[in-house]
């Protein structure tokens, strides 16, 4: 009977034995990407149905989680992330000056607690080095997630709050020793500092409370157990004002935890806003036209705009642009601008997006006289630019399809004889001065002649001496 008795002793002590040896098969990064959160309702698929009914509802409230090497850090490497992460997304750079001010302050808690300054100085340097990291940091967390990821530097800011977080305890007994079945500097010592230790509810409350809620950071914890319901247990801890008094609406960090494990969970109000980049429009190009109105001319009637006329290429002046009708400069030569009387065309819709305009052989403004006119430029209207430079306002310019023009029909007067109408001439000699051509339209002193010209009185035709002695002469016979 002793020696059956004494069988089960032994195999506890084994058993006892192998579980101190035993280490997980940790793997993976030490902080991953962000991953949807539906991934862990697929990860309890077949597992107990409270956890099924639990892990169902996270992606309906959480989108996205991380995930922490389950190494015996899992819960100090998550508050430390998710510390300088929340940090990050508040925008403040000063915030992290303030926060550095702050941990050099608490040395004289380290110190109280018994740590020698020259054991922990150099954890606390690589955390305020990170601090500044992150400040100066614009890359949305990418630099912080690789130096977590470096296994020296994030084990040196753990070690750095595991120092931190046994002498805020040692500092506060009375709130920890109600807690625990041993001394709170034996605790310390064998469940706070040593190397390879997972965080404890307490070690939790500790942390959060020298690190997080001094900074203005709130904290929700999420307890995934077999508790009854189909939600999770969440514990939140606030940060209070100089009065104790709960800070309104602070940023939060979440983290999920589950039997000896972990993670960390974001809503969608958590996650940095995309902004889309700028689209690059091709450059609009603004062509001035330059132009003078003619009251001697200009047609009364024309199938568009001249005050908004714009052709694309065309640009006869370099002077500056038309502020408004009757514009005229001095030093320039000006044309004014000739129609075919034919009816107008449909106007076309404008076009809503600039496009590169092509290059086009304009006729020189200074070309001779007697040169012939070349023929028009045809200009296809999917090249006209929709922007005005005039001002004000800016308007959009409606495309006019040009038309064929007819000159073989009715007088029209040319662009290339417009001296003809500004400068005065000597007039034209009659073709013929009989009487029946006098009193024909064909008279161009006949006023119903297109080119109706008074006849001037001559006096040296009326009073010819040789005219009066020639009819002398055949009045005295």
């Amino acid at each position: 009977m002793e020696a059956f008795a004494q069988q089960p002793d032994d195999e506890l002590a084994q058993l006892q034995e192998l579980s101190n040896k035993w280490e997980s098969d940790a793997s993976g990064p030490l902080v991953s990407e962000r991953v949807s959160s539906s991934a862990i309702t697929t990860e309890y698929a077949n597992a107990d149905p409270v956890y099924q009914a639990k892990t169902a509802t996270l992606p309906q409230k959480y989108a996205q989680y991380r995930t922490c090497r389950g190494d015996g850090h899992c819960g100090w490497r998550a508050v430390a992330f998710s510390y300088f992460e929340t940090l990050q997304r508040m925008g403040n750079p000063h915030k992290f000056l303030e926060e550095e001010t702050r941990l050099k302050s608490l040395r004289n808690i380290l110190n109280d607690a018994g740590f020698q300054e020259h054991l922990y100085e150099d954890f606390a340097e690589d955390m305020f080095d990170l601090l500044r990291e992150t400040a100066a940091a614009n890359d949305g967390g990418a630099s912080l997630l690789q130096t977590f990821n470096d296994p020296h530097r994030s084990m040196s800011v753990i070690t750095y709050l595991k120092l931190l977080t046994s002498a805020w305890i040692q500092k506060h007994p009375d709130q920890f020793q109600p807690f625990l079945h041993q001394p709170v500097k034996a605790y310390c010592q064998s469940h706070i500092e040593p190397a390879i230790c997972e965080i404890e509810h307490v070690g939790m409350d500790a942390l959060v409370n020298v690190l997080v809620k001094p900074a203005g950071i709130a904290v929700e914890i999420l307890y995934l157990d077999r508790t009854p319901g189909t939600e999770v247990n969440t514990y939140r801890f606030d940060p209070v004002d100089h009065n104790n008094a709960a800070l309104p609406n602070p940023p939060t960090f979440r983290l999920l935890y589950r039997p000896g494990h972990y993670d960390i969970l974001y809503k969608l109000e958590d996650l940095p806003s995309i902004v889309p980049p700028p689209i690059a429009h091709p450059a609009e190009q603004r062509v001035f036209l330059n132009h003078h109105q003619s009251t001697q001319a200009l047609p009364s009637k024309l199938p568009f705009d001249t005050n908004n006329f714009e052709i694309p290429g065309l640009s006869i002046f370099s002077g500056p642009a038309v502020s408004g009708p009757g514009v005229a400069w001095a030093p320039y030569p000006t044309y004014d601008f000739s129609a075919s009387p034919i009816s107008p065309q449909p106007i076309a819709q404008p076009i809503t997006q600039a496009i590169p305009q092509p290059r086009i052989e304009a006729t020189p403004a200074y070309a001779p006289i007697a040169a012939p006119p070349p023929p028009p430029v045809s200009i296809p209207t999917e090249y006209y630019s929709t922007t005005m430079p005039l001002e004000p306002p800016v308007t959009s310019l409606p495309l006019y399809q040009p038309s064929p023009i007819d000159r073989g029909g009715p007088f029209r007067p040319s662009i290339w004889e417009y001296e003809s109408y500004s400068m005065p001439q000597a007039p034209h000699p009659p073709l013929c001065q009989t009487a029946i051509f006098r009193n024909s339209h064909y008279n161009t002193a006949h006023f119903n002649n297109p080119d109706f010209e008074p006849e001037q009185w001559q006096p040296d035709t009326e009073y010819n001496p040789s005219d009066r002695s020639r009819k002398k002469s055949s009045h005295s016979q």
